[in-house]
């Protein structure tokens, strides 16, 4: 019986580590799609010049995660026709991030459909420098402190199980 709890004990930890670690690769992922979203919003406003609403949908379509709600969130307020503009769409649908990239993207609410497509093209620019250096900081930190959580906890797990013995 003991033997099982102090199994039971060393697993939690590790499974405490485990958690962590995909917390900190989910982060890195969700930034690597939003700088993917950035790019296609860039390549499609300075090439193409597609409309807001035609964007959204396309990049619904082509992009994965937390991008692609946001998208989904655009394209389908411009569906509704509520009234709403751009800068309200994208501020309500920005509400679905975390924090740190709520406020890389936030400023874009301002730029997007109201300028010009270089003044909307150099806006992204900006937003995706940011967007691509939060997610560098999030790889290295997933690459420095992943197996660092998975270790230490496994190793806290086991050291509770023989102090509990």
């Amino acid at each position: 019986m003991r033997l099982t709890g102090a199994t039971l004990v060393t697993a939690a930890g590790l499974f405490i580590g485990l958690l962590q670690a995909r917390r900190l690769r989910e982060r890195a992922e969700r930034r690597a799609e939003l700088c993917r979203m950035l790019d296609g919003m860039e390549f499609e406003l300075s090439r193409f010049r597609t409309p807001m609403p035609a964007l959204f949908a396309l990049l619904a379509e082509r992009l994965n995660g937390d991008a692609a709600v946001l998208c989904r969130g655009i394209a389908g307020g411009f569906a509704a026709g509520d009234g709403r503009d751009m800068a309200a769409l994208w501020a309500s649908a920005l509400e679905m991030l975390p924090g740190p990239e709520r406020r890389i993207l936030a400023p874009l609410g301002t730029v997007l459909g109201r300028y010009g497509a270089e003044e909307q093209s150099r806006a992204l620019e900006s937003c995706a420098r940011d967007m691509e250096r939060a997610r560098d900081e999030a790889r290295e930190e997933l690459r420095e402190r992943g197996r660092l959580w998975v270790g230490l906890s496994a190793a806290g797990g086991a050291a509770l199980a023989v102090l509990l013995l």
